[in-house]
C-alpha cells in the first residue's frame, strides 16, 4: 500500500514500478480519496499530490505488469473538506456521498478493486451501522471489488465498530494486522492467526493481511525477521496473499523481507481478481 506517491521514489512513476517489480510485488494499492476528497490535507502542494500524480503511477505499473488497486478512508459522514479544513457536518447522506465520490473515482482510473478504510469515525457515530450501510450503498451504484481494511479484532477489542454491516458488502477483508510493540520474532505471525480466526467468525470472503512498515510510538518498526515470519503465516493460512503499509513510509529491513520472502504459489492479485486497522496507532498517516 502506499500512502504518498511524492514520498515513494520521489513521485517519479517509472522509478516506482521499476521499484515494485524489483520488490517481485503482484499487486500495489494507492491512496486515491479522503471522505469525499481527491485533494485532501496536502493538496496544496502543486503539482505533488496523488490526484496528480495518480494517471502517470497507474500506466507505469500496469507497464510491469503489477495489479493496480486504490484505497480510501472514510468518515462515516462525519466531515467534508473545505479549504483544506476538516469541518464537522455529522449525516448519514454525507456517508453515502463519500460512497458515491469513491466509485466515481474508481471509473475514472479504471481500477477494479478497492479497499475501504473505515476506523475510528465509525466507533464513535450514532447510528454506527447506518452509516456503514450508506457508504456502501453508495459503492454498490457501480459493482466493483471492496475490500474492508480495519481494525485486525473489531469482534473482541473494537466491539462498537461497525463489521457486520460493512462485512455484508464486501467481497473481500484486508486487515491491518498492525502488531506494533510487540517484539516477539513471531509477534505478528500470531496475531495474524487471532486475526484470522475472528474474521472467519464474520465472514468467508478472502483475506489479504496487511503488516506494519512504518514508524510507531517510540520510534518503533518491525524487523525483517518478524515480517518473514508474518508473510510466511500468511501463506500457511493459505490466505488469499498479505501487503505491508506502506511503501513510501519503508525501511531496508522492511523492504528487504518484502523482495525476499518467495510465496509457493504466485498470488492472484488479492483485491483486484476476488470482487471488499486493532485502531490504528497512527491515524494521521492516513489523513
Amino acid at each position: 500500500m502506499v500512502w504518498q506517491l511524492r514520498n515513494w521514489k520521489g513521485g517519479d512513476p517509472v522509478s516506482q514500478a521499476e521499484h515494485a517489480s524489483a520488490l517481485g510485488l503482484d499487486w500495489v494499492s494507492l491512496k486515491v480519496i479522503d471522505g469525499t476528497e481527491e485533494r485532501w490535507r496536502d493538496g496544496s502542494v502543486p503539482g505533488r499530490h496523488n490526484f496528480d500524480l495518480l494517471p502517470a503511477a497507474i500506466s507505469a505499473l500496469r507497464g510491469e505488469g503489477i495489479e493496480v488497486a486504490l484505497w480510501g478512508w472514510t468518515y462515516g459522514g462525519w466531515y467534508v473538506w473545505k479549504m483544506g479544513k476538516r469541518i464537522l457536518v455529522p449525516s448519514k447522506d454525507t456517508a453515502r456521498k463519500e460512497g458515491l465520490a469513491t466509485v466515481r473515482v474508481l471509473q475514472k482510473h479504471g481500477i477494479v478493486g478497492f479497499q475501504v478504510d473505515a476506523e475510528r469515525e465509525y466507533r464513535r457515530a450514532p447510528d454506527q451501522g447506518g452509516r456503514a450501510q450508506h457508504y456502501c450503498l453508495g459503492l454498490e451504484m457501480d459493482p466493483r471489488v471492496h475490500s474492508l481494511c480495519t481494525y485486525r479484532f473489531p469482534l473482541t477489542q473494537q466491539p462498537e465498530f461497525p463489521v457486520r454491516p460493512f462485512a455484508t458488502y464486501m467481497e473481500h477483508f484486508s486487515p491491518q494486522v498492525y502488531w506494533e510493540g510487540d517484539n516477539r520474532l513471531w509477534g505478528g505471525a500470531i496475531q495474524l492467526e487471532m486475526c484470522v480466526r475472528e474474521y472467519r467468525k464474520i465472514g468467508t470472503q478472502p483475506i489479504t493481511a496487511i503488516g506494519p512498515a512504518y514508524k510507531g510510538t517510540g520510534g518503533w518498526r518491525p524487523t525483517k525477521a518478524q515480517i518473514m515470519a508474518f508473510l510466511t503465516k500468511a501463506q500457511e493460512l493459505k490466505l488469499e496473499g498479505a501487503g505491508l503499509f506502506a511503501l513510501d513510509t519503508s525501511q531496508p529491513q522492511e523492504l528487504e523481507a518484502l523482495g525476499e520472502f518467495q510465496w509457493s504459489i504466485p498470488m492472484p492479485g488479492p483485491i483486484v481478481t476476488t470482487l471488499a486497522c486493532v485502531h490504528c496507532a497512527h491515524p494521521e498517516l492516513h489523513a
